[in-house]
């Protein structure tokens, strides 16, 4: 079975293949396909300040994507990270990447986590959610969020649904 998203084909090889293919037959080769961020001095010192927690292991994660059908359930989100299931003095510092898509989603953890040391960044500029990312442990799933995670750098932990991880996850 083939399927289409936009310009994509699943069949047709990793999207950035794909990108890069036009470029390619002016002449122009391509050799590295993994996705980068140059973060300015700003940006990183954004991250640094956000986090206040340089020692401790952080985790962010984005509940959320482009199409509900990528989404894992909220409730798995919230087991996962249920205080129950992790020591008090190994617990990482969570960290909840959001924007404008993903408000409900939002609204929900932080009625069910608003006594819980758990960090909410909303709506940041993609430059500055990098600087974040950067020293975080990345849960999401197949969006563009996830990219900026692999690309500032952090170690990702991505979970895909309908999508396939072959043609769309980070290079």
């Amino acid at each position: 079975r083939i399927r289409h998203f936009g310009a994509f084909v699943e069949t047709g090889g990793h999207a950035a293949r794909q990108l890069a293919r036009p470029i390619e037959e002016l002449g122009i080769r391509v050799a590295d396909l993994t996705e980068k961020i140059f973060l300015s001095e700003e940006d990183r010192q954004f991250g640094r300040e956000f986090l206040q927690t340089p020692s401790q292991s952080i985790i962010a994660i984005h509940p959320g994507s482009g199409s509900k059908d990528k989404n894992w359930p909220l409730q798995n989100w919230i087991g996962l990270f249920a205080r129950e299931h992790w020591h008090v003095e190994k617990r990482p510092s969570l960290i909840v990447i959001s924007g404008e898509a993903d408000k409900a989603q939002t609204a929900q953890l932080e009625y069910i986590w608003k006594n819980q040391d758990v960090r909410f960044a909303k709506n940041l500029p993609l430059p500055h959610l990098a600087g974040v990312l950067e020293h975080s442990i990345f849960v999401g799933h197949d969006s563009g969020i996830s990219h900026l995670a692999a690309a500032a750098r952090a170690n990702c932990i991505l979970l895909f649904g309908p999508t396939d991880p072959n043609v769309w996850a980070p290079r």
